[in-house]
């Protein structure tokens, strides 16, 4: 398989993970991901990711206690789900729980000394990243879920900035699950590419 089929091969079948083995990521293995985390563009080059991965069960456990509340919080305000909905936010929620039993959790960070003042570029600077970060990942046997639930003040980002000693002058973008996983997945299912694309305009 060539350098470029392998790589368009990972982007297709590149999807959320939930349920995790309790194997370890090695050192090396999370070393090389986040090398390809930070081989992304970012605006005029600022590069200001901040990586922080937590793997110490006790830590997790602290984490697990403010993100849960604020996850379920959110979810307690917003419309009742069914269907297809209620089944992913469920397995959201049972993965949340079980923050503790996750081999890694790696919170995607931006330093907003080293960043754009433009909360715009901050973003198109770090996702590019995460991206990288998943798609390293998945390349390597390992399964990602990205999620947002602990990156805003009203989602608990006060209490995990605290538990983990990240400065003030740093903010949480998002965190990424990160585990070998438990169960085998087929590629994600999505809509057909013509009903987005638009030439030379709408």
């Amino acid at each position: 398989m060539s350098g470029e089929t392998s790589l368009l091969h990972g982007i297709k079948t590149l999807r959320s993970v939930r349920k995790f083995r309790q194997d370890p990521v090695a050192d090396d293995v999370i070393r090389s991901i986040l090398k390809a985390a930070t081989r992304a563009a970012s605006g005029s080059n600022t590069q200001p990711w901040e990586f922080v991965v937590v793997r110490d069960a006790k830590v997790k456990a602290r984490l697990t206690e403010p993100m849960l509340r604020a996850w379920l919080e959110r979810l307690g305000s917003g419309p009742r789900m069914t269907g297809r909905m209620k089944e992913v936010y469920d397995d959201a929620t049972e993965m949340l729980r079980n923050t503790e039993k996750v081999p890694a959790i790696i919170y995607c960070c931006i330093d907003l000394n080293r960043a754009s003042k433009s909360e715009e570029v901050r973003y198109a600077s770090i996702l590019p990243a995460v991206q990288n970060l998943m798609l390293a990942a998945h390349a390597m046997g390992l399964g990602t879920c990205l999620t947002v639930h602990g990156s805003t003040p009203t989602r608990g980002e006060p209490e995990v900035k605290g538990i983990l000693g990240i400065p003030d002058h740093v903010k949480i973008a998002c965190l990424v699950y990160l585990g070998y996983p438990a169960v085998k997945l087929g590629p994600p299912k999505r809509k057909p590419l013509e009903q987005f694309t638009h030439y030379d305009g709408w």
